[in-house]
């Protein structure tokens, strides 16, 4: 009979075996390695792809998770839940992405990043709005400039909330592992 202790530090061989493979990109051996049934170890994969810039397998990944594990976060799928909202984040789809960052945000109060994530999107959301404003209505010359100031004023703060470091910052060798052609905005 195996001992749980035994069992912890086997699965921390494997862990480490997983992101060690994913770090010098044999992505088949650390899907082998964290097989199809272990949420933990899925976790753990998903979590060593996207930190090396293996953003489109970890979104592969992700979509194998019940979406509602993902969009309401909660042990053990916090990290995920955030990685999933950056995903949308970059994608766009800030609707998705800013009730995540605010679950978050209530799973861990200190957590100021889910917070800043929250913010940014409900920026680009009024950002977008306000552009779609003048693009469908085409506002008198007085109105569009009030809008324009608004636009500029949700721009600077965007930036102060961008400066703050909420989102993962890729590094050139994460860069590479970015698909060729994507439409995601990645930062």
């Amino acid at each position: 009979m195996r001992s749980p202790t035994g069992q912890l530090k086997n699965m921390g061989k494997l862990v480490e075996m997983i992101q060690n493979a994913v770090s010098t990109g044999r992505i088949d051996v650390a899907e082998q390695l964290a097989g199809q049934m272990d949420n933990y170890l899925l976790s753990e994969l998903i979590q060593s792809l996207y930190k090396e810039g293996y953003v489109a397998l970890a979104k592969e990944r992700l979509l194998q998770i019940e979406p509602r594990l993902l969009c309401e976060p909660t042990p053990p799928f916090l990290e995920l839940s955030l990685i999933w909202a950056e995903i949308c984040y970059d994608e766009r789809n800030y609707e998705e992405a800013a009730p995540i960052f605010e679950a978050l945000a209530e799973q861990n109060p200190d957590f100021a990043a889910a917070r800043f994530g929250a913010a940014s999107c409900y920026l680009q959301l009024a950002i977008t709005n306000l552009e779609r404003r003048i693009q469908l209505y085409h506002p008198p010359k007085s109105e569009q400039e009030k809008i324009c100031k608004y636009l500029d004023d949700f721009h600077q703060a965007l930036n102060l909330i961008q400066a703050s470091g909420w989102h993962t910052k890729w590094s050139t060798t994460q860069v590479r592992h970015f698909p060729a052609k994507s439409s995601t905005r990645l930062h």
